[in-house]
């Protein structure tokens, strides 16, 4: 299996250690790779988002996932669940959407629409916090003692 967050925007300097930390660690499970696509330069969010979206759906494979604040929650143990039904050479991407969030074409094409928490999260930090739970969730499928409920 193959891993791939997709974000539009750069992520934050102050969080590239950790993010590479955990894109790392993640190789002893699946190799994961970090595509960022540029933001929207337009003046209006609306157009922003549809300038995004076309980037997004020229990158993402379909049936992607999509972080999203209207998305299903789930535990940690639910994502591992999912990444254990998941074809053994699949490619899976995940998206997230710049700041002003998604655009409808994207949430009608994604396969699933995930939301991390009822917050408002900045995208820079969801990057972080995925990449760590892509990391807990092949743990919690090998038994590693990193994950402790």
């Amino acid at each position: 299996m193959k891993l791939r967050l997709i974000g539009v925007g750069r992520g934050a300097a102050e969080l590239a250690a950790f993010e590479s930390r955990f894109i790392k660690r993640l190789q002893a499970f699946a190799p994961c790779t970090l595509v960022e696509l540029p933001d929207g330069r337009a003046k209006q969010a609306v157009q922003r988002k549809q300038q995004e979206a076309k980037a997004i759906l020229g990158k993402a494979k379909k049936g992607f996932v999509l972080f999203d604040e209207h998305g299903q929650q789930m535990p940690s143990q639910q994502w591992a669940a999912w990444f254990a039904r998941q074809q053994g050479d699949a490619q899976l991407d995940f998206v997230i959407a710049g700041a002003d969030g998604a655009d409808a074409s994207v949430r009608a094409a994604a396969g699933e629409i995930w939301s991390l928490s009822k917050l408002t999260l900045p995208h820079q930090l969801v990057r972080a916090v995925v990449l760590e739970q892509f990391y807990r969730a092949f743990t919690i499928m090998r038994g590693h003692p990193y994950h402790r409920p």
